[in-house]
Order: C-alpha cells, then sequence, then structure tokens
C-alpha cells in the first residue's frame, strides 16, 4: 500500500504539470503543442488505469462520464459516414449531386473535419477520468487544486509583468489582437477572465483555510508559521488574478466572476469562528456578524472591481449593445433551426456559417467561432447535444449535492465547484472559453478533483498522520485541513 500510494502521489505531481503546461502555450491552440500534451495525457491516464483501476471515489461519476463521452463520440462518428437515410443527410451533398454527381451522403458538411475534433473532446475527457482515478483521497485532491491555484497566480503575475513592460508582447510573439488588453497567456481575453476568475476562486479557497488555521479563527488552536505564510502567499495571488482580470477588459468576465464570488465568498467568511473568541460567545450575535462579515467581504470586492474594472465598465458604456456576437447569434439560431436534429457535423462550424451569415453583420472577416459554446454545440451536433449537456449538468448537481450533505470541515469544496461551474458555464453562453484546450483542461482537472473530495467520506486521523508536520497537533490539523 506504501508504494501504490507513493506511486499516485507522483502521478498527481505528473498530471498537475502537465495541465499547468496544457495552459501556457496560448491556451494549447497549435497543433503541435496540442498533439505532446494529448500523447503526455492519454499515455498518463492509461497507465493510472491499468495501475490502479477504476476510481474508488465518483465511481458513478466516472463510469457517467465514460458513458457520455462514448455516447457522443458514437454521434460524431456517425455524422462522418454515409447514412441511407436521405432526410439526414446535408443538403450541401444533394446539392453536389445535383451539380457534380459527387454526393458524399454523411450527415456533417466535412467529415474530415468532424473527425478531426473529436480530439477536442476526447482530451478534456480523459484529464477528468484520469483526475479522478489520481485524487482518489482529500490529500490528494487538495494538492492537485493547490498547485492549480498557485500556478494560475504565478501565470496571473506574468501576465501582469508582460502587460505593463510589454505590452505589444504575448509570451514570445508579437501582440496581434487585444492590444489594449490583458490575455495573460491566451490570445483571446475572454478566456483569460475565464481563467483567472476561477483562479481568484481557487486562490480563495486556500487563502480562508490558511487563515482561519493562523488566526485563531477556527474550534482549534490558532496555527503555525507556515500556515501565516500560506495565508499571506495565497491572499497576495489572489489579489494578483483579480487586478489582472479586471486589466483583460472582458465585460462578461467580470460579471461571470463577480457572480461567482458572490454565491462563494460568503460562505468562505461565514466559517471564520471560533469557540474561545468573545466576538462569537453567543450564537444569535454570531450569526448577524458572519453575515456582516460577508457583506463587507463582498463590499470589499465591488470597491477593488470599481478601481481596476473601470476600463471594462467604461468600454461596456462605450460599445453598448453594438456588439457583432449578437448578429451572429441571430444567424447561427436561424442555422439550428435547419438542422436542429442532425446537426452539421461537429467542427463545422465555420464552413456552415457562411451560408447562414446576414448581409446585415457584415461581409468583411471569416467567423470560426458562434461566441455561444451552446449555440455552437446544437448547431454541429444536433438534438443530441441539448440531451448530453444536461446530463452533464445533472451529474455535476448530484455530485455537489451528495458533497454539500455528507462533507462537513470541506463542505466548501462543494460550494466552490458550485462556484467554479457557474462562472465557466455562464461565460460559455457569450462566449467559447470551454472551446479553447488549454482552459477545458484546467477546468476538467479542476471538477475532477472537487469531485473526489465531494464523493468522499470523513476521513480518520490515523489515515491523515503522516501529512501532518506536528503530531501533536494532529486534531487541529484534520479539522482545518481535513488532508
Amino acid at each position: 500500500m506504501a508504494v501504490t500510494d507513493r506511486l499516485k502521489t507522483i502521478f498527481a505531481g505528473l498530471y498537475s504539470a502537465l495541465v499547468l503546461a496544457a495552459v501556457i502555450p496560448f491556451g494549447l491552440v497549435d497543433a503541435t503543442p496540442f498533439a505532446v500534451v494529448a500523447i503526455c495525457m492519454f499515455t498518463l491516464g492509461v497507465a493510472a488505469l491499468l495501475l490502479f483501476g477504476e476510481p474508488r471515489r465518483g465511481r458513478w461519476v466516472f463510469i457517467w462520464a465514460l458513458l457520455l463521452f462514448i455516447v457522443t463520440s458514437a454521434w460524431i462518428v456517425i455524422q462522418t459516414i454515409q447514412v441511407p437515410w436521405p432526410s439526414l443527410v446535408s443538403p450541401i451533398w444533394r446539392d453536389a449531386d445535383n451539380l457534380a454527381k459527387a454526393s458524399r451522403d454523411t450527415i456533417s458538411v466535412a467529415p474530415a473535419d468532424t473527425l478531426a475534433s473529436l480530439l477536442q473532446i476526447a482530451l478534456p475527457v480523459m484529464t477528468f477520468l484520469t483526475g479522478l482515478i489520481i485524487a482518489d483521497t482529500d490529500r490528494r485532491a487538495r494538492r492537485i487544486l493547490m498547485v492549480l491555484a498557485i500556478g494560475a497566480g504565478l501565470i496571473s503575475l506574468f501576465g501582469l509583468g508582460q502587460f505593463l513592460m510589454f505590452p505589444k508582447m504575448l509570451l514570445t510573439d508579437a501582440k496581434r489582437y487585444y492590444l489594449d488588453s490583458l490575455t495573460a497567456v491566451f490570445v483571446n481575453r475572454n478566456t483569460a477572465a475565464t481563467f483567472l476568475g476561477l483562479g481568484f476562486l481557487l486562490l480563495a479557497t486556500f487563502a480562508s483555510e490558511n487563515g482561519r488555521a493562523h488566526f485563531g479563527f477556527s474550534s482549534a488552536p490558532s496555527g503555525s508559521f507556515s500556515e501565516g505564510l500560506g495565508f499571506w502567499l495565497f491572499t497576495a495571488l489572489g489579489l494578483s488574478c483579480l487586478t489582472a482580470l479586471m486589466l483583460t477588459q472582458s465585460r462578461a468576465g467580470l460579471v461571470v466572476t463577480g457572480l461567482g464570488s458572490v454565491f462563494y465568498i460568503p460562505y468562505l467568511v461565514s466559517q471564520w469562528k471560533s469557540r474561545r473568541s468573545r466576538l462569537f460567545s453567543r450564537a444569535a450575535g454570531s450569526v448577524t456578524r458572519k453575515w456582516l462579515l460577508a457583506a463587507g467581504t463582498i463590499v470589499l470586492i465591488l470597491i477593488f472591481s470599481a478601481i481596476f474594472g473601470g476600463r471594462a465598465i467604461l468600454r461596456a458604456d462605450q460599445r453598448g449593445t453594438d456588439d457583432g456576437r449578437f448578429c451572429i447569434w441571430s444567424d447561427t439560431i436561424h442555422a439550428i433551426s435547419q438542422n436542429w436534429l442532425q446537426g452539421t457535423g461537429f467542427g463545422t462550424f465555420r464552413a456552415v456559417y457562411s451560408a447562414y451569415r446576414s448581409p446585415d453583420c457584415g461581409i468583411g472577416g471569416i467567423v470560426d467561432r458562434a461566441h455561444s459554446s451552446y449555440l455552437e454545440g446544437f448547431l454541429t451536433l444536433g438534438i443530441i447535444f441539448p440531451i448530453v449537456a444536461i446530463l452533464i449538468f445533472f451529474v455535476l448537481i448530484r455530485a455537489f449535492w451528495t458533497g454539500y450533505r455528507a462533507r462537513h470541515r470541506l463542505r466548501h469544496y462543494s460550494i466552490l465547484g458550485c462556484a467554479g461551474t457557474l462562472l465557466t458555464a455562464s461565460h460559455s453562453a457569450v462566449d467559447f472559453s470551454i472551446q479553447i484546450p488549454g482552459f477545458a483542461i484546467f477546468f476538467m482537472a479542476f471538477l475532477a478533483a472537487v469531485i473526489s473530495i465531494c464523493c468522499g467520506r470523513e476521513e480518520r486521523v490515523s489515515e491523515n498522520k503522516k501529512d501532518v508536520p506536528n503530531s501533536s497537533r494532529i486534531d487541529r490539523s484534520v479539522e482545518v485541513f481535513e488532508i
């Protein structure tokens, strides 16, 4: 067991490093780094499955994720092969047959593109499944989340430094888009905003945990110097993420991060309580003061947003409703109305949209994204997309609810999962962050670790002794961290 545990710890380290490596090269939008990360992740996933078997925690989530992936992949393959039902064949092939006798009789208008795009789903799914296998204890799951949080904070610091000192550079290349906005390691500011918002929620979690332990706002004695150092480190990185988020000037990014923060931060603040503190000596007063602390935290976030997010607010005021994406949405909905059953083939939006493009939207440029992951998914996959999406949300909600009811000391992770999903899902309705491979991998790793905690049980002290720096303080460590 000791060898297996050590091996899983090594796998967890490799997994965390690979997830962060996927984020850095422009969000993994180029083919070469995508192929390298895909090979490494699939190798790691297969090795983990062969060595450790199915996950001990969240096995039902693992099965559901695998089943939904198989069903979706099967439908994508069906879209690329000749089908015997003429009503499902794309009209483009019927027109080609009438004009040049060159019909393919497939649902997809571009079968090769559809097959190639299958990997865009397979890689995030493999990341999620591998994470469930590896993060089989609270300790490993929390360590993965901690590495992701620190990585997000460091990326935000890099983004701030490059934006302030080399605003026309993006990593090692000349910046061509969003010259007035911070994009960190991503090309698009909206993807950067979603990533930084999720990173802020993660860093707020660990800052709260370390702060409660260090300052004595728990039922246990005050914490050690390392916990105090951790509190200030995570707080500084969290503020860095928040500052970088403001400088992205992403209107939707600011709104969805605020939505996730309002949903999650008050609960974190409400956990700051002490049985020995006079401030919390009376139960009735304790409830009142907790909500006052939560309200104060929200006010501070709003003030911080007003100071550093002024440019995004000004941009929203100047642009108003004059946004090209509204025109794209209208044309996409029109395309969906004619292809809602079978879709046009996964990964074919760029080829399909031009046929439905309205002259009112202009004729310049090439539109390769619908700026709404839900509309694009519905258009390219057909009716199967909303069915699969609803099932995914159902599985996530059930897992988070299980964690909320079953966990006590780590209950906030179920709320963190809800807040992170709310942030990402809301932004996906008006943009395409989840379609960027690097961020999709990061988000799947986040979900895998959180769900592992939600589907776990309260671990005994004996299961955590080896992770506690001082054996005389085991009870306090389990109370605060339960790692």
